[in-house]
């Protein structure tokens, strides 16, 4: 099956966009933007793209009616461009080879039933936080009851052996009352269909949440449980199933689904007042997740969009959630990160490290009034770069500053295996220090002193003889001692010319880093009187693109 991408969105008139037209390329977004910078109307564009495929298209026009209530039409456009409005988005193939550009507007319904975008919206996650705030949003007095968030965000993307379409199954008895004056045909008979219909949905819904809760917690164990003090159990229950039809009070009853926690084996009777909001929202996500994980589905189009999704999280748990993003379970979503903190931004996009060639880094830009766009947003040293052309040697300097701070953090985490604290401000000399020592302790200190130190690339080469002339010319030695002495020969050539050798480039580097912050990086951060020339600017912004390189 071909991997679809989104290459292209375009928006009219819609929620926070006037004018929208922004590439993606078949990459991942990573996107930052105030409150009402766009960010959740970018969110809505790709859930409704997604959603509207299994929709009648009433259901779609809808959003572009500005008679209906329901519409998302741009509040600021004026009669003119509310009647164009629309959403597109270009899906393509890697290799370019299927390229479909779908819209949907007032008159045009492009992903009725297309099969790529039904299953792609099964398929793929859509989280905010106030989807997880609603997971523990009650009071002290009251029980948890999910039905509402389930209902709406879950339920949607849920089916079962049974019944592949759950959503429509519960719209059907919410949205059809069974006892409707005028209606031909015996009411007994719709009442039954009724009954039948809310017993295919309790058992299907019993089924989801066994399915759901056994996932989340397997997900919470393998990426939450480190550090817990006692056990931590946890699954959602169908506490109360959709009733039968009342046929004298003409009503039914929605389900009520609830939310145990047990630690070390003793239930919480109101785990959302015991538990902190951190452990609350990592058990939010196990079971947000754990619903994709119980619903996998081949899809050509998955996406994972998140919008500020982390904000009730302390930096090193927004990492620990970054690393499950980045790693396997995702890996074959093409992931839309949307976030209003800076901060965060830059963490995540650290974390991304060299991988950045398949990410889109972007910032909202504009306003709704006007038009919101997204703009490239630069790495330190690519603004370095710009200011260095532009002969502005002292920000170049300062954005310089940044940028080996960023790389000397990550290249010492990376030799050192082991991450720094978020948030702790660790100087540029001291990390670069650390992740020299850390490389020196590779080489004995002598062989280092006495041998590389100080030694040419090409008198390193002609250290040990490339050849076995002089082997062969020893007649005392034995055919199987030359051929042990020849291998031992190319071992230790191969320790000196790249393994040695690569240690040792990398610890000159660091050297010629650290002499350029005394006359470079240095002055810039700190305000100096001593003057910048163009050539030391230079030659520092190769040295830190030389020192981004070596990290993997």
């Amino acid at each position: 099956m071909s991997t679809l991408r989104i290459q292209r969105i375009e928006a009219k008139a819609f929620k926070a966009f006037r004018d929208l037209d922004f590439n993606l390329d078949g990459r991942h977004l990573l996107a930052y933007g105030g409150n009402g910078a766009g960010k959740s109307s970018l969110y809505w564009l790709l859930y409704t793209f997604l959603q509207s495929a299994a929709k009648e298209t009433p259901e779609v026009e809808k959003y572009f009616d500005p008679d209906r209530a329901e519409h998302l039409l741009n509040v600021h456009a004026d009669a003119a461009e509310k009647s164009q409005s629309h959403i597109s988005v270009t899906l393509d193939d890697a290799a370019h080879a299927s390229s479909h550009r779908y819209t949907l507007s007032a008159t045009q319904h492009g992903t009725r039933e297309v099969p790529d975008i039904v299953k792609g919206n099964l398929a793929s996650d859509f989280v905010t936080y106030r989807i997880l705030f609603n997971f523990y949003s009650f009071r002290n007095s009251e029980a948890i009851n999910l039905w509402p968030v389930f209902e709406n965000e879950i339920l949607p993307f849920c089916y079962t052996t049974a019944e592949r379409d759950l959503d429509g199954l519960w719209r059907q008895l919410r949205d059809n009352n069974p006892f409707t004056p005028g209606i031909p045909g015996p009411a007994k008979r719709r009442y039954d269909a009724f009954d039948a219909n809310a017993a295919k949905l309790n058992n299907a819904l019993s089924q989801v949440l066994q399915s759901i809760s056994t996932e989340a917690l397997a997900f919470y164990q393998k990426n939450f449980s480190t550090g817990d003090l006692r056990e931590v159990n946890f699954g959602l229950i169908l506490r109360r199933p959709v009733s039968m039809y009342d046929r004298k009070e003409h009503r039914f009853d929605p389900p009520i689904i609830g939310f145990e926690v047990q630690l070390g084996g003793q239930k919480l009777a109101r785990p959302h007042t015991f538990l902190n909001e951190a452990k609350l929202t990592q058990l939010a996500l196990s079971i947000r997740f754990g619903a994709t994980l119980a619903h996998l589905q081949e899809a050509s189009i998955k996406l994972l969009v998140l919008d500020d999704l982390l904000i009730s999280l302390d930096m090193s748990n927004r990492m620990k959630v970054v690393d499950i993003i980045l790693g396997e379970t995702f890996a074959e979503h093409q992931k839309i990160i949307l976030t209003h903190d800076l901060g965060f931004f830059n963490e995540f996009r650290r974390r991304i490290g060299t991988r950045h060639t398949d990410w889109s880094f972007q910032k909202f830009t504009g306003s709704a009034e006007e038009k919101i766009e997204l703009q490239e947003e630069k790495t330190p040293l690519q603004k370095a770069e710009d200011y260095l052309h532009g002969h502005n040697l002292d920000e170049a300097a300062v954005c310089l500053r940044k940028a080996a701070e960023d790389t000397a953090k990550r290249l010492r985490e990376w030799i050192a295996k082991e991450k720094l604290p978020p948030g702790e401000f660790i100087s540029l000399t001291e990390n670069l220090r650390a992740a020299r020592n850390k490389l020196q302790e590779r080489i004995p200190k002598r062989f280092y002193k006495n041998i590389l130190e100080g030694t040419s690339a090409e008198l390193v080469n002609r250290l040990v003889p490339v050849g076995v002339a002089d082997l062969q010319a020893d007649e005392a030695l034995q055919p199987a001692d030359r051929g042990k002495i020849n291998s031992k020969r190319q071992a230790l050539r191969q320790l000196l010319t790249q393994t040695d050798w690569a240690v040792m480039k990398n610890i000159r580097l660091i050297d010629e880093v650290l002499e350029t912050t005394e006359r470079v990086l240095n002055p810039a951060a700190h305000g100096s009187e001593a003057p910048l020339y163009e050539a030391e600017v230079e030659k520092a912004l190769e040295l830190v693109r030389q020192l981004e390189q070596c990290l993997p």
